[in-house]
C-alpha cells in the first residue's frame, strides 16, 4: 500500500476558501464514508458528528457515523443521535476524524479503516493537531469544530433545519462553555444567533449541557472534591474505579465539568482531574486565562487547547499524577501571571 503524505490545507490562518474547497472535493470522491469522533465524546464532538452526517447527505453521500464510546446521557437529547454507532464494518473509501488532534483519540476504527487503504481526512481546531490525515483542515481560531463545520454548510449553501441547527449550536455551547471561553469571537455569538433564529433552543441546550447532572453524578463529585489537593497552584483530584462503582455510574459514564470547577478555585491557576478507565488513567487539564496546559498535555503525548487539554497514561494513579504534576510544573515555570482584562490608559 502507498504511503500518502498528509496535506495541511488549512493551518493557523483560520478558514479559507481553498481549505473548504479541498475538504468538499476529499469527500465528493468518496462513494462511501465513515465519520468518527474522538473517545470520551463531549458536545463538540457529537454534534459536529451529527452535522458532517447531515452535511455527507446534502451531497448525497452514505455516511456512518460512529463513535468508539457511547454517547452522554446528557447529549441523548440531540436529533439524530440514535444513528451513531460504536462498530462498523465498511468497506469505506473515506475515513473522516472529527474534533481529535490525534489518531489515537478516534479508537481502533478509524485506524483500521484507514490502514485499510481508505483515504483520510481531518477536521480539528486544537493547537496540538498532528496533521494525521491526507487531508487536514486545521483552524486554529475556531473555538469549536463545530464552527467550522457551520462554515462547510454555509459554503455548501446548506438550509439550517432546526435539527442540524440544534447540533451545531450544542457544539459551540459547550466548548465555549457557554460562551464564556476567549475563544468566543464575534464569528461565534454571530452563528449562535443565526442558529437560535433556525430553530435551535439554545436554553435547552445550555440546561442539558452544563448545568443537569444526575444523582449519581452529584454524588461523585462529592467524594471527588473532598480529596481535593493544592500542589502549589496546580489543584488536583482522581475519579477512581471504586469511586464510579459506589455511586452507580459505569465505566464510561461521563465525569464532564469536574475539572473546569476545580479551576474556578481562587487559589489555583490550574487544575488536573485524574480518571481511572479502562485500564489506563484519563487525564483532564484545565487552565485561568494568561495560563496554558495545552504544552504539558503534548509533552505526555496528549494534546488540546491553552485553557483546556487532556492525556491518557499507562499505569497507576500514583503514577499519573507524578509524572503529570512534574510536566505542569515544568511547563509553568516558564508563564507569567494572567494580564488584565483592559489596559489602563497611560
Amino acid at each position: 500500500m502507498t504511503q500518502r503524505q498528509p496535506l495541511a490545507v488549512s493551518d493557523t490562518l483560520g478558514p479559507t476558501d481553498a481549505a473548504i474547497n479541498e475538504v468538499v472535493a476529499a469527500i465528493g470522491r468518496a462513494s462511501s464514508i465513515l465519520a468518527v469522533c474522538h473517545v470520551s465524546p463531549d458536545g463538540d464532538a457529537i454534534g459536529s458528528l451529527l452535522a458532517f452526517g447531515a452535511i455527507a447527505k446534502h451531497l448525497g453521500k452514505p455516511c456512518v457515523l460512529a463513535c468508539a464510546d457511547p454517547v452522554p446521557e446528557m447529549l441523548q437529547f440531540l436529533p439524530g443521535v440514535n444513528t451513531i454507532v460504536r462498530r462498523a464494518s465498511g468497506p469505506f473509501d473515506l475515513a473522516v476524524g472529527l474534533d481529535a488532534s490525534d489518531p489515537r483519540r478516534l479508537g481502533d476504527l478509524f485506524a483500521r479503516h484507514a490502514q485499510a487503504d481508505a483515504s483520510t481526512l481531518n477536521i480539528d481546531h486544537h493547537i496540538t493537531n498532528l496533521r494525521f490525515a491526507a487531508v487536514n483542515w486545521i483552524d486554529l481560531t475556531a473555538a469549536a469544530t463545530a464552527e467550522m463545520m457551520v462554515l462547510l454548510a454555509d459554503h455548501l449553501q446548506m438550509p439550517l433545519t432546526r435539527a442540524l441547527a440544534t447540533s451545531l449550536l450544542t457544539g459551540l455551547v459547550t466548548d465555549t462553555r457557554g460562551f464564556r471561553t476567549n475563544g468566543t469571537s464575534a464569528r461565534v455569538l454571530q452563528m449562535a444567533s443565526r442558529l437560535v433564529q433556525a430553530g435551535a433552543p439554545l436554553f435547552q441546550i445550555m440546561e442539558m449541557t452544563l448545568e443537569r447532572r444526575s444523582v449519581a453524578q452529584i454524588h461523585l463529585w462529592g467524594r471527588v472534591l473532598s480529596r481535593a489537593r493544592l500542589h502549589g497552584r496546580i489543584l488536583w483530584s482522581d475519579v477512581t474505579a471504586a469511586d464510579r462503582q459506589a455511586v452507580g455510574i459505569k465505566e464510561n459514564g461521563s465525569d464532564a465539568g469536574l475539572s473546569s470547577f476545580l479551576a474556578s478555585a481562587l487559589e489555583a491557576d490550574v487544575s488536573a482531574i485524574f480518571v481511572e478507565r479502562n485500564g489506563k488513567i484519563e487525564v483532564s487539564l484545565r487552565a485561568c486565562p494568561g495560563f496554558s496546559v495545552s504544552e504539558a498535555a503534548l509533552a505526555l503525548g496528549g494534546g488540546g487547547h491553552p485553557l483546556a487539554a487532556g492525556c491518557n497514561i499507562e499505569g497507576s494513579l500514583a503514577d499519573a499524577r507524578r509524572l503529570v504534576l512534574a510536566a505542569l510544573d515544568n511547563s509553568l515555570a516558564g508563564q507569567g501571571f494572567p494580564q488584565p482584562f483592559f489596559d489602563e490608559p497611560a
